[in-house]
């Protein structure tokens, strides 16, 4: 058996079906044995996006995403990809391929930048971005190498792994009775008694508790008992921007999301509270806006996986427990009762209050030109269980995550903290593949849209379901607002003059063979929303919003 058929069984044998990759020389017997082993493979543009794609097909569906690119640019184009997975936990295999083993770096030991013709030494650009990276030298090592990438992937935080593999390894001759095996270490988290019962007995001594739920929840796959936590607490909960489909918003203790483009109401409940309690939630920059004052009266427990993450709160946060967020729920509300917690009703009062008072969309916003506020909201209260809502970076990003609600089941895929432009297109497409019976409403702005534009052609050739919604606000809003907040207006690189206009839309979308939809008048725009999603085809949809749309401020303004 070669070494490529091992891989592709391996894959198989693993529960993969599916895998996105761009075929190339230095690939080419990896790329046949997954023709050969079944595996549905589906072509991309440019492999930057093979990752981005791998990666949102992962935290659909909860399980391990596949890419495969080849060798030097290949390798080097799937970097923003890999950040992008690095970034927001997802569990993805990057299977690089490389050519001759005696034409490497890596193998000659020399400081040469380049052994020959397209060969980078990829394995050290990659390892500050993935949990696991490994040049395979030697055939008999496929096993192993195989066994520790997959479970550095799945366990523990989620997040990439990749292995660089040369032309004459890919092809060498195997015998399977010789290949070693990767044992899997024990687990060294632990949830002590001491910390859970330290814990209950700050929530019974505390005011205005809150908790923050983030994606870690899910990706421990403890939405069931996160919900029955925070019934049992009875505090108000928050959610991190990867956190927002946790629970649904008419939940009577969800009030949102707060940092840095948050609502409101929900920074004034963050700055009022007295603990928190923070569940799969790094407590980045972005959601605490920017630092920790946002919590400037509270006591701060977290529980994350990650030990890093807690050693980087550590001089904000007061109790830091390094465990499985599933596992730790399961302990707390074992010995949570009822009784145990007291009723608060007037900080819930206080926090329904201020959300009462903070509409975040109002009658106002019905005009012309389009509030992005309104169009966002409509798109989100007539999507289902079976829609995704995907965004990148950019104003989409901020609006959906303030006003999307995310009562009926529906499922949100987004740039997490990395807030990459340009990756509604991948990784709507990796929704698409992830669950091909579900509709995926994806939202960009028209300068994000040039980033990865090559990729329609993927959604028109598959002729995925995806609504592409391509917001023209001129180009750049977020941007612009920033630097009009904090330069006084000057624009470098989001103005016409310094050639970042926006397209003609709609010979883009005929150009890729694309229905283009135009939205222009709010009048309309639930009757062409109705229309759009009964739709089962893809559909390129541009929607005319205002060119001055105001952002909500970030937190230290309030």
């Amino acid at each position: 058996m070669r070494v490529a058929d091992y891989i592709a069984k391996f894959l198989v044998d693993n529960g993969v079906n599916d895998i996105f990759m761009l075929t190339g020389y230095g690939a080419m017997y990896i790329n046949d044995a997954i023709e050969v082993s079944g595996i549905n493979y589906y072509a991309t543009r440019n492999e930057a996006v093979a990752p981005m794609m791998a990666g949102s097909y992962a935290r659909l569906k909860g399980t391990l995403g596949v890419a495969c690119v080849t060798a030097g640019p290949g390798a080097t184009n799937a970097l923003p990809g890999l950040a992008e997975s690095f970034v927001d936990s997802a569990p993805i295999m990057i299977i690089s391929g490389q050519v001759e083993k005696n034409h490497t770096t890596y193998h000659s030991k020399l400081p040469l930048r380049t052994y020959g013709t397209a060969e980078i030494n990829i394995i050290p650009v990659v390892k500050p971005l993935t949990k696991y990276a490994k040049f395979l030298d030697d055939p008999n090592d496929v096993r192993y190498v195989l066994e520790k990438a997959l479970h550095q992937a799945i366990s523990g935080r989620p997040g990439p792994v990749w292995i660089d593999i040369p032309l004459d390894i890919q092809n060498a001759s195997i015998q399977l009775d010789q290949l070693r095996s990767y044992q899997v270490p024990r687990s060294k988290l632990d949830i002590s008694p001491a910390n859970i019962d330290n814990i209950i007995e700050k929530l019974k001594d505390a005011k205005n508790p809150l908790i923050v739920g983030g994606h870690g929840v899910r990706q421990a796959k403890a939405i069931n008992e996160f919900k029955t936590f925070t019934d049992k607490v009875a505090a108000p909960v928050l959610f991190s921007r990867l956190g927002q489909d946790l629970l649904p918003h008419s939940n009577k203790y969800v009030f949102g999301q707060a940092g840095l483009k948050g609502s409101k109401y929900c920074k004034q409940i963050m700055n009022k509270s007295d603990l928190v309690i923070s569940l799969g939630c790094r407590l980045a920059p972005q959601f605490v806006g920017l630092n920790f004052e946002a919590f400037e009266n509270a006591e701060i427990v977290m529980v994350d996986v990650d030990k890093a993450e807690i050693e980087k709160n550590k001089n904000y946060i007061d109790l830091g427990i390094n465990a499985d967020v599933k596992s730790f729920l399961i302990e707390i509300n074992k010995k949570l009762n009822n009784n145990i917690i007291p009723k608060r009703i007037k900080w819930l009062d206080y926090c329904n209050d201020l959300k009462a008072n903070n509409p975040i969309v109002t009658l106002d916003q019905k005009k012309n030109p389009i509030d992005l506020y309104y169009f966002m909201k409509l798109l989100g209260d007539l999507s289902n269980s079976k829609n995704v809502l995907v965004t990148d970076a950019g104003s989409n990003y901020y609006v959906g995550g303030t006003v999307w609600d995310f009562e009926n089941g529906q499922r949100e895929i987004c740039s997490g903290t990395n807030a990459a432009m340009g990756t509604t297109i991948p990784l709507a497409i990796g929704c698409a593949v992830a669950e091909p019976d579900f509709q995926i409403l994806a939202v960009t702005g028209d300068g994000s849209l040039e980033l990865n534009i090559q990729e329609l052609k993927t959604i028109s050739h598959y002729s995925y379901n995806i609504k592409l919604f391509v917001i023209n606000n001129g180009g750049y809003l977020s941007m612009k607002k920033w630097q009009d907040d904090v330069f006084e207006g000057r624009r470098l690189d989001t103005s016409e003059s310094t050639g970042a206009g926006t397209l003609n839309l709609s010979k883009i979308a005929d150009a890729f063979d694309l229905d283009y939809v135009r939205i222009d008048d709010y009048k309309n725009i639930e009757s062409q929303l109705n229309e759009i999603m009964s739709n089962e085809n893809p559909l390129f949809v541009e929607v005319f919003t205002d060119n001055y749309q105001k952002i909500i401020e970030a937190f230290r303004d309030y």
